[in-house]
Protein backbone atom coordinates (compact mmCIF):
# COMPACT_ATOMS: atom_id res chain seq x y z
CA UNK A 1 0.00 0.00 0.00
CA UNK A 2 1.19 3.47 -0.81
CA UNK A 3 1.07 6.21 1.75
CA UNK A 4 -0.04 9.66 0.82
CA UNK A 5 2.18 12.46 2.14
CA UNK A 6 1.34 16.06 2.74
CA UNK A 7 3.59 18.99 3.39
CA UNK A 8 3.46 20.98 6.64
CA UNK A 9 5.01 24.37 7.21
CA UNK A 10 3.36 25.86 10.29
CA UNK A 11 6.02 28.55 10.62
CA UNK A 12 5.52 29.70 7.03
CA UNK A 13 1.77 29.63 7.38
CA UNK A 14 1.88 31.58 10.64
CA UNK A 15 4.25 34.09 9.07
CA UNK A 16 1.92 34.59 6.10
CA UNK A 17 -1.07 35.00 8.40
CA UNK A 18 0.62 37.59 10.64
CA UNK A 19 2.04 39.52 7.68
CA UNK A 20 -1.36 39.43 6.01
CA UNK A 21 -3.20 40.83 9.00
CA UNK A 22 -0.59 43.51 9.81
CA UNK A 23 -0.10 44.72 6.24
CA UNK A 24 -3.79 44.67 5.42
CA UNK A 25 -4.57 46.66 8.56
CA UNK A 26 -1.82 49.20 7.81
CA UNK A 27 -2.91 49.49 4.18
CA UNK A 28 -6.59 50.04 4.93
CA UNK A 29 -5.85 52.39 7.82
CA UNK A 30 -3.51 54.33 5.55
CA UNK A 31 -6.30 54.93 3.06
CA UNK A 32 -8.54 56.17 5.87
CA UNK A 33 -6.00 58.66 7.28
CA UNK A 34 -3.09 60.73 6.10
CA UNK A 35 0.27 61.29 7.75
CA UNK A 36 1.37 58.49 10.07
CA UNK A 37 -0.23 55.54 11.85
CA UNK A 38 1.64 54.22 14.89
CA UNK A 39 4.84 55.70 13.46
CA UNK A 40 4.35 54.24 9.97
CA UNK A 41 4.10 56.64 7.05
CA UNK A 42 1.01 56.56 4.86
CA UNK A 43 0.87 57.37 1.19
CA UNK A 44 -1.01 56.06 -1.80
CA UNK A 45 1.79 53.86 -3.13
CA UNK A 46 2.67 52.45 0.31
CA UNK A 47 -1.00 51.84 1.12
CA UNK A 48 -1.61 50.02 -2.16
CA UNK A 49 1.56 47.95 -1.69
CA UNK A 50 0.68 47.01 1.87
CA UNK A 51 -2.93 46.19 1.04
CA UNK A 52 -1.90 44.01 -1.91
CA UNK A 53 0.78 42.18 0.11
CA UNK A 54 -1.68 41.70 2.97
CA UNK A 55 -4.28 40.16 0.68
CA UNK A 56 -1.70 37.92 -1.01
CA UNK A 57 -0.41 36.78 2.38
CA UNK A 58 -3.89 35.90 3.59
CA UNK A 59 -4.54 33.96 0.38
CA UNK A 60 -1.22 32.10 0.77
CA UNK A 61 -1.58 31.26 4.47
CA UNK A 62 -3.90 28.20 4.31
CA UNK A 63 -1.51 25.99 2.29
CA UNK A 64 2.07 25.17 3.27
CA UNK A 65 3.51 25.38 -0.23
CA UNK A 66 1.91 28.73 -1.08
CA UNK A 67 2.95 30.16 2.30
CA UNK A 68 6.58 29.21 1.65
CA UNK A 69 6.46 30.65 -1.88
CA UNK A 70 4.93 33.83 -0.46
CA UNK A 71 7.99 34.09 1.79
CA UNK A 72 10.38 34.36 -1.13
CA UNK A 73 7.90 36.34 -3.22
CA UNK A 74 7.67 39.02 -0.54
CA UNK A 75 11.45 39.15 -0.11
CA UNK A 76 12.30 40.82 -3.40
CA UNK A 77 9.73 43.64 -3.50
CA UNK A 78 10.24 44.50 0.17
CA UNK A 79 14.01 44.46 -0.28
CA UNK A 80 13.57 46.98 -3.09
CA UNK A 81 11.21 49.11 -1.00
CA UNK A 82 13.68 48.98 1.91
CA UNK A 83 16.57 50.13 -0.28
CA UNK A 84 14.38 52.89 -1.72
CA UNK A 85 13.35 53.88 1.80
CA UNK A 86 16.95 54.02 3.01
CA UNK A 87 17.85 56.27 0.08
CA UNK A 88 14.81 58.41 0.80
CA UNK A 89 15.46 58.70 4.53
CA UNK A 90 19.17 59.31 4.05
CA UNK A 91 18.86 62.31 1.76
CA UNK A 92 17.87 65.83 2.67
CA UNK A 93 16.71 66.77 -0.81
CA UNK A 94 13.05 65.74 -1.27
CA UNK A 95 13.33 65.90 -5.05
CA UNK A 96 15.86 63.03 -5.13
CA UNK A 97 13.90 59.85 -4.53
CA UNK A 98 10.79 60.93 -2.65
CA UNK A 99 8.63 61.78 -5.63
CA UNK A 100 7.02 58.34 -5.77
CA UNK A 101 6.72 57.60 -2.05
CA UNK A 102 8.52 58.51 1.14
CA UNK A 103 8.85 55.74 3.73
CA UNK A 104 10.18 56.65 7.17
CA UNK A 105 12.61 54.72 9.39
CA UNK A 106 9.82 52.68 11.00
CA UNK A 107 8.63 51.67 7.53
CA UNK A 108 12.16 50.71 6.52
CA UNK A 109 12.58 48.56 9.64
CA UNK A 110 9.22 46.82 9.08
CA UNK A 111 9.92 46.13 5.42
CA UNK A 112 13.48 44.90 6.09
CA UNK A 113 12.41 42.56 8.90
CA UNK A 114 9.53 41.10 6.90
CA UNK A 115 11.78 40.66 3.83
CA UNK A 116 14.45 38.79 5.79
CA UNK A 117 11.90 36.66 7.66
CA UNK A 118 10.22 35.84 4.34
CA UNK A 119 13.49 34.52 2.94
CA UNK A 120 14.18 32.54 6.11
CA UNK A 121 10.69 31.02 6.07
CA UNK A 122 11.18 30.00 2.44
CA UNK A 123 14.57 28.41 3.10
CA UNK A 124 13.42 26.39 6.11
CA UNK A 125 12.54 22.83 5.10
CA UNK A 126 8.92 21.81 5.16
CA UNK A 127 7.95 18.75 7.17
CA UNK A 128 6.49 15.76 5.41
CA UNK A 129 3.58 14.11 7.12
CA UNK A 130 2.42 10.64 6.19
CA UNK A 131 -1.32 10.27 6.10
CA UNK A 132 -3.51 7.20 5.93
CA UNK A 133 -2.73 4.49 3.38
CA UNK A 134 -4.39 4.97 0.03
Amino acid sequence: MAEQTSERAPLAQGFALVVGVVFLALGIAGFATSGTILGFHTGTVLDVLRTALGLLALLAAPRARTARVFGVAVFFPLLGVTIWGLLSAGTNDPSDVRRVFDPHWADNALHAVVAVLGLVVFLLPARKRATEPV
